[in-house]
């Protein structure tokens, strides 16, 4: 339980540095946090509490899928406030990064295997999810799916809506680049890699 448990936190971890460090790359934020980060910067609220609304409502989403309020979703509000904390402290933490757009794409790539990585562990830890794997894994079971292919699928949701919210606003895409694509593409892939040669409980 105690091994657990630390893959867990350390998982939460990872998402939310790599939330952080795809902002500062500059070159198109991470899919899973397009939403947030166009609405935080449209309406200019913090990351974290950008990402808190988002979550609240991927919640009540994934209740209206599987007809029913389970522990499991409750538990995920407590945990949205505690993820957009840590968003929010990391984001305060990581400074702006001056280097050459050579090194920010390399940096990028790394980052989608850390993204992935922390996904993949609290997704196998079996403990509560943050929302937006929640609502992935509620609908890979609901509709009988494998995990990293809704993953793709709603990643790639996540930007189209993100671009139809700057849109409506008459805002630039904030945050959508060719990294913003790249993450929607493989990082659900990266997932099924790790799904294939890693076992951790």
């Amino acid at each position: 339980m105690s091994k657990r448990i630390l893959y867990y936190v350390l998982g939460l971890n990872l998402i939310a540095i790599a939330v952080v460090l795809n902002i500062r790359y500059s070159i198109g934020v991470a899919a899973f946090s397009s939403l947030m980060y166009a609405i935080s910067e449209i309406y200019q609220i913090s990351l974290g509490t950008a990402s808190i609304i988002c979550y609240l409502v991927f919640v009540l989403v994934q209740c209206m899928l599987s007809r029913k309020i389970t522990l499991t979703y409750i538990l995920e509000i407590p945990l949205s406030f505690a993820f957009g904390f840590l968003t929010d402290v990391y984001d305060f933490w990581i400074p702006e990064l001056h280097i050459s757009l050579f090194y920010r794409s390399a940096f990028f790539i790394v980052t989608m295997f850390v993204t992935a990585m922390g996904v993949f562990l609290c997704v196998k830890t079996d403990f509560v999810l943050t929302p937006t794997d929640g609502i992935v894994n509620t609908i890979s079971e609901v509709f009988d799916l494998p995990f990293s292919t809704v993953k793709n699928i709603f990643d790639l949701s996540l930007v189209a809506l993100s671009a139809i919210v700057c849109l409506i606003n008459h805002a630039d895409f904030y945050g959508i680049g060719i990294g913003t694509v790249l993450s929607a593409i493989f990082i659900g892939r990266i997932i099924k890699i790790y799904e294939g040669y890693l076992s951790i409980c």
